[in-house]
């Protein structure tokens, strides 16, 4: 016990050295900088996992009637993402195929095409609908009508885009984006604010590829969980051995015999190298 007392205040004395002081001062800011990512990781990882099991729990969750989960736009605040999405929602009315639209720039299994996006006129407000997915790039491809009269379809919701959908910079019809406000606007009716994935085998959905069911390996998107657990490692390994490295270098200086010489021999002066040589030539001794 006395002689690990002495080696720790060996290693003391040496870390108050004044290089080893600011060795050791710029390695604890480092290490202070690594914890603090930690800690954001472990902050990332829990939102992470928390907004993964509701995503999940909400795509398992039954069905309910659409006007339960969604309001107007402007009638509430607009719903959060955990809120609504992958819910399944029931609804009924007519579809406006005079207003469908297109929405652009998506890929599906590959292929690239459109949205179809066709207004259903309820009783109390309009619900976007996605019917499907259609392939192809041209700016006058069209999509099959919805069937006509009442219907009743499932959908699984998704929240509300806020980014402008450019209709009237785009070719007729189409779309850069679902926003129900704009929409709102141009029917000229209530529109529920969000939209739903018309599910396979609904009335709608003849002649247009279905929207596939989400993946709930990682429903939140982004780095998976896992990934986020590496990093949070990550960081606290390197705050550890930040710390860790003045103390070592210590350590090993603080071990070192006081008298000590250098493995080195000093090099000999330009007179001694010549009386090394005389001496060596002629068996004199050196001096």
């Amino acid at each position: 016990m006395p002689s690990m007392r002495r080696n720790v205040m060996a290693v003391l004395g040496v870390l108050w050295q004044p290089r080893y002081a600011k060795l050791t001062a710029l390695m604890l800011l480092v290490a202070a900088i690594c914890v603090l990512l930690g800690v954001w990781q472990l902050a990332r990882l829990s939102s992470k996992h928390d907004t993964n099991i509701t995503l999940r729990r909400n795509a398992h969750a039954a069905p309910v009637a659409v006007t339960a989960l969604l309001q107007p736009v402007g009638a509430a605040p607009t719903p959060s993402r955990t809120a609504v999405q992958f819910r399944q929602a029931t609804a009924t009315g007519s579809y406006d195929a005079a207003h469908q639209s297109l929405l652009r720039n998506q890929t599906i299994n590959g292929d690239n095409g459109y949205l179809v996006v066709t207004p259903l006129r309820m009783r109390a407000a309009t619900l976007l609908v996605v019917r499907g997915f259609i392939t192809g790039l041209s700016a006058t491809i069209t999509a099959p009508a919805p069937p006509p009269g009442e219907v009743s379809v499932t959908v699984r919701l998704w929240p509300p885009s806020t980014s402008p959908d450019k209709a009237a910079h785009l070719a007729r019809g189409q779309v850069e984006s679902i926003n129900a406000a704009e929409q709102a606007t141009r029917l000229g009716t209530p529109v529920l604010d969000g939209y739903g994935n018309l599910l396979p085998g609904q009335e709608g959905t003849a002649g247009i590829e279905a929207i596939p069911p989400p993946d709930l390996s990682n429903p939140a998107g982004g780095v998976p969980e896992i990934q986020h657990v590496a990093y949070v490692i990550q960081w606290f390994l390197f705050a550890a051995l930040a710390v860790a490295a003045p103390i070592v270098m210590a350590r090993a200086e603080a071990g070192r015999p006081s008298g000590e010489i250098d493995d080195e021999a000093p090099t000999p002066t330009p007179e001694q190298a010549r009386q090394a040589r005389l001496a060596d030539r002629y068996g004199r001794p050196r001096r």
